[in-house]
């Protein structure tokens, strides 16, 4: 609720000072995540597919006991 005594008194204003670092930090990490993930995706073993055998004839489990 809204002091109305207050009403027309200026909003005081929180600032700090930039730390450097910062971004660069920020920037290595991101890179160094993207890097991660590129690495497991091309050294997975398998395709990504499907699981259950998908598309080589076999039945899938949604459809079996079903004729």
């Amino acid at each position: 609720m809204a002091n109305p005594d207050n009403s027309n008194a200026p909003l005081k204003e929180l600032t700090h000072e930039a730390v450097s670092g910062y971004p660069k930090a920020f920037l290595i990490s991101i890179a160094v995540m993207g890097l991660y993930l590129a690495i497991l995706l091309i050294t997975s073993p398998g395709s990504a597919k499907g699981h259950h055998g998908h598309g080589n004839g076999e039945k899938s489990h949604a459809t079996e006991g079903k004729h």
